[in-house]
């Protein structure tokens, strides 16, 4: 018998615990059943969300129950129940404009209780369905000068099922807004006032001949909103607004954009209004885009791996070396990797993030192993996941004792290397992160350990790299010292250290700061960061992605690791001085 997951009484707005048989006790008239076609094997109809009354709401009425019920409706309860249509028609359309919101909110939470229902989008179109019939339309905008209200819905840009990235512009010439709602197509009503982005429209402040509204005052808006219940259907949403004489106006919404990668993009290019880290737009870009880079992350899972010679057993360090386009840096790798010995006794892990280029890999990886003879495995992920998902996929792979993340584009200037880096791993007790003296090709440094740099003034705290562009040789360079942080294009960490502190974390975009973010959250556990010149390596730094897709992500990634590390960057500035 299936279970009732939510029941709410709707006067006195309690949670209750009914058992199945008070419920088939009720005086149920109304239910909504969806054809389950796919499983003719089980009842041949299962309940996504049952509407149960004893009679319309009123002052002495009884109780509104909203119930999602798991499992085939017993036929007992389906043999007192009207279809939805005849529900909304017949007992529904008579309430009160105040008691059918109520139905259309009890309806959300319905949609939105524990397990999800199998039919999302069934549910979905039939809230739309019940929006429609419940919901009191107002009086649609015209955008035209002599007409005080002013409203338009530019976009909606989906960033999972119940979280939503809107522009657009609101305009009152009679009185200010109280009021500034979206509605989704199954009637979730999400309130964008006080907290949305105000931003100035001088193209629409133009067209009402009036001055650029700017600041809190702007006629634009955009950000982040939840609608608290899954929203699947891409046509219907509906923006309202009033003003503080109780005028109401309404305006149809676009359709919904699901493209996430899309959406990412349109959603950082909003950084560029304005020019520091501590904004309110920031509240509602940080939300919108971890919501995304979590969607990404979920997708890239590794679809399978490829083994080439046999694995040595009971290695010490597990190498990851992410793949991105380039793959070509791997013949490059395993090159210099052949006249190292050590690199034979390590477990050699590449992980391919550019998943289209599987079957060229697949036939040069096996070329190169005939070739080199060295040892590896492949694993190749279903999509893109970026920088952090790629290095935590694979070492979830791995088995040594430590962890070396490299990327593909650096390589050794002599064997050894390696083995210098674990042995002084494993002599530091309180060791966190380890990284070893990077090169450009015209023996300068590139890296000799990071620090952090915050421009005169304020703003950002931003990447630096000790005595970057100086000859490999200058005697500042070549002392082993604490520092900072070190960059992630090699690090040593220990494998279950990694795992403890959850790896590298997905929320920055495109390969950049999960370094710093790694060390930072590493010293919070009071775990050091090490710098060892002895260990030198060249590194062909951002070849694998164009400089400019690399400038377009910097910005958030600055201005979000900021928000993270504000008060930690401080302290271990000073530390370091």
């Amino acid at each position: 018998m299936p279970e009732a997951k939510l029941e709410r009484d709707a006067e006195a707005g309690e949670e209750t615990a009914r058992a199945p048989q008070a419920l088939l006790a009720a005086d149920v008239v109304a239910i909504h059943v969806a054809a389950e076609e796919s499983e003719p094997d089980l009842a041949t109809a299962r309940v996504e969300v049952a509407t149960l009354l004893r009679r319309p709401l009123g002052e002495d009425s009884g109780e509104l129950i909203v119930a999602v019920l798991d499992g085939p409706a017993p036929a007992e309860l389906r043999s007192r129940c009207a279809d939805l249509r005849s529900l909304l028609r017949e007992r529904l359309a008579v309430l009160s404009s105040a008691e059918r919101a109520e139905v259309l909110e009890l309806l959300g939470e319905a949609a939105n209780a524990e397990p999800a229902p199998q039919d999302l989008v069934g549910l979905s179109t039939s809230r739309a369905l019940a929006r429609e019939a419940l919901r009191d339309p107002l009086p649609p905008t015209a955008v035209e000068r002599d007409e005080p209200q002013g409203l338009h819905f530019d976009s909606v840009l989906a960033l999972d099922d119940d979280a939503f990235y809107v522009r657009g512009w609101a305009r009152d010439g009679q009185a200010p807004l109280t009021r500034l709602t979206v509605v989704t197509p199954e009637g979730s009503r999400i309130e964008l006032l006080p907290g949305i982005y105000r931003e100035p429209r001088p193209d629409v402040d133009s067209f009402y001949e009036e001055p650029t509204r700017t600041g809190a005052e702007g006629t634009g808006f955009l950000g982040h909103c939840e609608s608290g219940a899954p929203s699947l259907l891409s046509d219907g949403w509906v923006l309202e607004m009033e003003n503080a004489l109780g005028v109401a106006r309404e305006v149809p919404g676009p359709q919904v954009n699901r493209d996430l990668l899309a959406a990412r993009a349109a959603i950082l290019s909003d950084l560029h209004k304005e020019s520091s880290w501590d904004t309110v737009l920031m509240d509602h870009v940080v939300p919108a885009v971890t919501r995304i880079q979590r969607r990404l992350e979920e997708r890239a899972q590794i679809k399978e791996v490829w083994e080439y010679g046999e694995a040595p057993a009971n290695a010490k360090t597990s190498i990851v070396v992410p793949l991105y386009g380039r793959i070509d840096f791997l013949e490059h790798q395993l090159a210099q990797f052949v006249h190292d010995p050590e690199l034979r006794g390590s477990e050699l892990i590449y992980v391919l993030d550019s998943p289209e280029l599987a079957s060229a890999l697949e036939v040069s990886a096996g070329q190169l192993f005939e070739l080199y003879g060295v040892p590896f495995r492949v694993a190749v992920l279903s999509q893109n996941g970026g920088y952090s998902v790629a290095n935590n996929r694979g070492a979830s792979l791995a088995s040594g004792e430590l962890l070396l993340l490299l990327n593909s584009d650096v390589i050794p200037d002599a064997p050894g290397w390696l083995g210098r880096m674990a042995s002084f791993y494993e002599e530091q007790e309180a060791i966190g992160a380890l990284g070893p003296k990077l090169l450009f090709e015209d023996d300068t440094l590139q890296h000799a350990g990071i620090r952090f740099q915050r421009p005169p003034g304020g703003g950002a705290w931003e990447n630096e790299h000790y005595f970057k562009g100086l000859h490999r040789d200058l005697p500042a360079a070549n002392v082993t010292r604490q520092v900072p942080a070190v960059s992630g294009a090699c690090l040593m960490i220990a494998r279950e250290l990694f795992e403890e502190v959850g790896g590298l974390r997905g929320m920055f975009v495109q390969g950049d700061y999960e370094d710093t973010d790694l060390c930072l959250r590493l010293r919070q556990r009071s775990r050091e960061t090490w710098y060892l010149p002895e260990v030198e390596l060249y590194h062909l730094e951002g070849q694998s992605y164009a400089l400019e897709t690399r400038q377009a992500m910097s910005r958030y990634n600055v201005w979000l690791h900021t928000r993270l590390w504000d008060e930690e960057i401080e302290a271990a500035t000073a530390a370091t001085a």
